[in-house]
């Protein structure tokens, strides 16, 4: 499921997706940004959401706007959509960061 970025938290925006039923959340950076650079965390109301979900720029998400807008139905029984989550590991380890808010 797409959603545009803005009007509540990235956390609420995934929550909404979930509860529509949604498999993958894409949410679209409102904004010409460098999305490398925008840390999608947790308001501290995270606790039990499972959909997988990513922030795309404002450009790639356009595009994929103007497919769902100007493709034929024969075109949207088609589509595919592979969301692939990397965590890169040079040095064949895994590490994660441990986030704390002021409630835990």
């Amino acid at each position: 499921m797409l959603a545009d970025r803005g009007g509540c938290s990235f956390v609420t925006k995934v929550r909404n997706m979930e509860e529509a039923g949604a498999a993958v959340g894409i949410v679209v950076d409102n904004s010409d940004e460098d999305i490398k650079e925008v840390v999608m965390t947790d308001d501290g109301t995270g606790g039990g959401i499972r959909t997988p979900s990513m922030l795309i720029s404002k450009k790639d998400g356009q595009k994929l706007i103007d497919f769902f807008e100007t493709a034929s139905l024969d075109e949207l029984n088609q589509l595919v959509i592979m969301a692939n989550f990397e965590m890169t590991r040079p040095d064949n380890r895994v590490e994660y960061d441990v986030w704390y808010s002021s409630a835990d």
